[in-house]
C-alpha cells in the first residue's frame, strides 16, 4: 500500500531514523506482510515512491487528554492484554523513531487530533524494521 509523507520526513526515513509511522487505521487496513510504498507527493503530479518495505509489525496505539495533556498508551509486545502508558524516557524514543526531534513536537501534532475525540483516540503503529515496544 502507498503511505504519504511530508517531504520532509523522507530524509529521516531513507537514514534510518524514522523507523515507524502513527496512523489512524479505523479499517484495520494495516497487517504484517503488506508492502509499503514509501512515498511523498501521494495523488498529485509530485508523487514519487523513495522506497518499498515490508510491514514488520503493526502495534495499537491509545491517546487520550489527560488534565490537558495528551498520554500515550501502547499495546504490549510480549503478547499480554491490554496497553502500557509510555513515560518520559519510552516517550522520548518514540516521538524520534518517529521522527520527531523531541516529546513537544510530537504532543502538538497528535494533541489536536486526539482532543477532537471525547474518549480518546486508537492509532496503529506500523513498523518497516524488527523493533517493538
Amino acid at each position: 500500500m502507498v503511505i504519504g509523507y511530508k517531504p520532509y520526513l523522507m530524509p529521516k526515513i531513507l537514514n534510518g531514523t524514522k523507523i515507524h509511522t502513527l496512523r489512524e487505521d479505523p479499517h484495520n487496513r494495516w497487517r504484517a506482510g503488506l508492502k509499503m510504498h514509501q512515498s511523498t507527493g501521494v495523488r498529485t503530479k509530485k508523487y514519487k515512491c523513495h522506497r518499498v518495505d515490508e510491514c514488520t509489525n503493526v502495534q495499537d496505539v491509545f491517546m487520550s487528554i489527560q488534565y490537558g495533556r495528551l498520554d500515550v498508551s501502547i499495546e504490549d509486545a510480549k503478547g499480554n492484554f491490554g496497553f502500557a502508558p509510555l513515560y518520559h524516557p519510552e516517550r522520548l524514543i518514540l516521538a524520534q523513531n518517529d521522527g520527531f526531534d523531541t516529546v513537544e513536537e510530537f504532543d502538538a501534532w497528535f494533541k489536536p487530533i486526539v482532543e477532537q475525540y471525547t474518549n480518546g483516540r486508537e492509532f496503529k503503529l506500523i513498523h518497516w524494521t524488527d523493533f517493538k515496544y
